[in-house]
C-alpha cells in the first residue's frame, strides 16, 4: 500500500576503489583528524555489506564520527525499517524529530513507521499536522487517503480525495477512488459522475471501464452502459475487446437483434474471425433464422475450438429440421474430423443429441481409455449411458468424482439423479442436489432432479415447487423435464394441465425411448 524507499545494499564500489577515492580526496596528513571523511568512508563500507549486522555497525561508526549528519541518521532509520526493526526506527525518528521539529522528511518517515506498526491513527495525526503546513502536498494527501480507505473512514477519505482533485483535476486514480467511496456511501449519482470522470481522465483505461460498467449494471443503468460502449466502439472501431463487451451485454439480455446488427456492422477484418462468426450464428439461431445460422456456422473451420462448437450447433439445428440430414452430417464428423480429444468430445455429445447413444457409448469408452481424467469426457459418456437408461453405469462413472470435485454442480447432479432413478439413497440424493443448487440456483436440470427426488420420496408439494420452477427456467423445451411435471400433475389429478405438458414433451422429444414412453402416458390418460 505504501511505497517506502528501500535500503539498497548494492556493491557500488569495490573496497579497493573506495580506498583509492578516499585517498584522493583526503590528504594523508589529515587522515586521522578528518572525521567527516572517515565517516563517509564507513558509510560507503556499509553500502557494500551483505551481512545486516555489519551494515548497522558501519553506519553507527559513521554517525559517531559525524554526529551532526542528519542524512546518515536517516539512513540508519531506513535500515531499521528495511529489517523490520520498528521499535529502533521509531525511537531514533522521535529523538531526531525532537531536535528538528520542522523536518518534513523525518515526520513522513515517522508516520510511515507508525503505519508499519499498524498504528494508522497515530500516523494520520502526524500527517494531518503536516498537511496544515503544506495543504497542497500530494504525497501527504495520498498517504492520508490510503489510511482512511484502509480503515473504511469514508467521509475522511472523501474529504482528502476532493483536496487532491483540486490540486490535480486529471488525477484519474483519485476520481476512481472517489467513485468507490461514494458508492460505499450510497451516493449513487455522484459515484457515477466520479467513475465517468475517472474514465475520461485515464483515456479510456480498461480496468476503470470494466468497473464503471459493473457499477452501471448493478444500478440497472442499462441505457447509459450501452451508450458508453457504443461511443467507445465508434472511437475505436477495431477494438475487439470493446465489441465483445457490448456483445456480452446484449447476449446477457437476450437482445439477439442488436447482437446481430453489431456483428454485421463490425469492420471487415473482424467479421471473419471464428469467434465472431460463431456468435453471429448463435444470434441468428436464437431468432429462429436457422438456415442463415447454418450457413454462418459452416464457414467456421472445424480445426479450431469455435469450429467444434459450431459443429455442435449444426447438429442441434439439423436434428430439428431433418433427421436424415443430421445423421448424414454426423457421418461426416466421424470420417473427416481430426481424431483427438476435441474430436471425441464432439462425437460423444453429438451422438447423445441425435439419439445414437450406443455410438456415444462406443466413442466415450474409447476416449475414457485415452483420457481417464477428463471430466467432460466422463460426463459425456455418462449422458449416453443415461440415454440408454443404464443409471448404474452412470453412477459408477461419476461417483468417484465426488471426492475429487465435491463442489462441482454437474457431478453432484449426475450422482444425485442416478440415485433417484435407481430408487436408492434418496436422502443422500436430496443432500447432493440441494448442494448442487447452491452453486447453480436456477439451473432447470438440477431443479428437475431435486423435484423428481421429492416426487420419488412422496413429498408432492415440494416436488411441485421445484418441477414447476424447472419448467419455467427452460430456455427451450426439454422433453423429460416437461414429462416429470406432467407426471406430478397426474398425481394431483390435474389431467388437463398434465395432457398439455405431455403434448409439449412429445413435441420436444427426440430420443425414441422418451417418445414411446410419453405416447403411452398420453394414451393412458386419454388426452385428446
Amino acid at each position: 500500500m505504501f511505497n517506502i524507499t528501500p535500503w539498497h545494499f548494492q556493491k557500488i564500489f569495490s573496497l579497493s576503489l573506495i580506498f583509492v577515492l578516499f585517498c584522493l580526496f583526503i590528504p594523508a596528513c589529515s587522515f586521522a583528524s578528518n572525521h567527516k571523511g572517515l565517516a563517509y568512508y564507513y558509510f560507503l563500507l556499509a553500502l557494500r555489506q551483505e551481512n545486516p549486522e555489519k551494515t548497522e555497525q558501519y553506519l553507527k561508526k559513521a554517525i559517531k564520527l559525524d554526529k551532526k549528519s542528519l542524512y546518515l541518521q536517516k539512513q540508519l532509520i531506513l535500515y531499521y525499517l528495511q529489517n523490520k526493526q520498528f521499535k529502533q526506527a521509531e525511537s531514533l525518528a522521535k529523538q531526531l524529530l525532537s531536535e528538528h521539529p520542522d523536518e518534513k522528511e523525518l515526520t513522513l518517515i515517522l508516520a510511515k513507521i507508525y503505519l508499519f506498526e499498524d498504528r494508522p491513527y497515530k500516523a494520520a495525526n502526524l500527517l494531518e499536522n503536516l498537511l496544515e503546513k503544506e495543504p497542497k502536498n500530494e504525497e501527504i494527501l495520498s498517504l492520508l487517503i490510503n489510511i482512511y480507505l484502509e480503515k473504511k473512514d469514508w467521509n475522511s477519505a472523501l474529504s482528502h480525495l476532493e483536496k487532491l482533485l483540486k490540486i490535480d483535476p486529471n488525477n484519474y486514480v483519485a476520481w476512481l477512488f472517489k467513485g468507490r467511496v461514494l458508492k460505499e456511501l450510497k451516493r449513487t449519482k455522484e459515484a457515477k459522475e466520479a467513475y465517468l470522470n475517472a474514465l475520461k481522465a485515464s483515456s479510456d483505461n480498461r480496468m476503470i471501464l470494466i468497473e464503471l460498467l459493473k457499477f452501471l449494471e448493478e444500478n440497472k443503468e442499462d441505457q447509459q452502459l450501452e451508450e458508453i460502449l457504443k461511443v467507445l466502439i465508434q472511437k475505436y472501431p477495431t477494438d475487439e475487446n470493446l465489441i465483445k463487451l457490448l456483445l456480452g451485454f446484449y447476449v446477457e439480455k437476450g437482445d439477439w437483434q442488436n447482437s446481430e446488427k453489431l456483428l454485421k456492422d463490425i469492420p471487415e477484418g473482424l467479421k471473419d474471425k471464428p469467434e465472431m462468426l460463431f456468435f453471429l450464428g448463435f444470434c441468428l439461431e436464437n431468432q429462429k433464422k436457422l438456415d442463415e445460422a447454418l450457413e454462418i456456422y459452416k464457414k467456421i473451420l472445424p480445426q479450431n475450438e469455435w469450429g467444434l462448437e459450431a459443429s455442435k450447433r449444426i447438429v442441434f439445428i439439423l436434428r430439428k429440421k431433418d433427421r436424415k440430414q443430421a445423421l448424414d452430417y454426423f457421418k461426416t464428423l466421424e470420417e473427416k474430423t481430426k481424431k483427438d480429444k476435441s474430436w471425441y468430445k464432439l462425437l460423444i455429445s453429438s451422438a447423445e443429441a441425435l439419439d445414437l447413444c450406443e455410438k456415444g457409448v462406443h466413442y466415450g469408452e474409447e476416449a475414457f481409455k485415452l483420457y481417464p481424467d477428463d471430466l467432460e469426457i466422463i460426463l459425456g459418456l455418462a449422458s449416453n449411458y443415461a440415454c440408454l437408461e443404464n443409471y448404474q453405469k452412470v453412477l459408477d462413472l461419476t461417483l468417484p468424482w465426488l471426492s475429487k470435485m465435491p463442489e462441482n454442480p454437474h457431478v453432484l447432479n449426475f450422482v444425485g439423479y442416478s440415485y433417484v432413478e435407481l430408487g436408492k439413497n434418496l436422502e443422500e440424493a436430496e443432500k447432493l442436489l440441494l448442494k448442487a443448487l447452491q452453486f447453480k440456483p436456477n439451473d432447470p436440470y438440477i431443479l428437475d432432479s431435486l423435484g423428481w427426488c421429492y416426487y420419488k420420496m412422496g413429498k408432492i408439494d415440494l416436488a411441485y415447487q421445484y418441477l414447476e420452477k424447472a419448467v419455467n427456467n427452460l430456455s427451450e423445451e426439454e422433453a423429460v423435464i416437461l414429462e416429470h411435471l406432467a407426471d406430478l400433475l397426474v398425481v394431483k389429478k390435474e389431467s388437463p394441465r398434465a395432457c398439455n405438458l405431455y403434448k409439449r414433451a412429445l413435441n420436444a422429444s427426440f430420443h425414441i425411448r422418451d417418445t414411446e414412453r410419453i405416447k403411452n402416458k398420453i394414451k393412458t390418460l386419454g388426452c385428446e
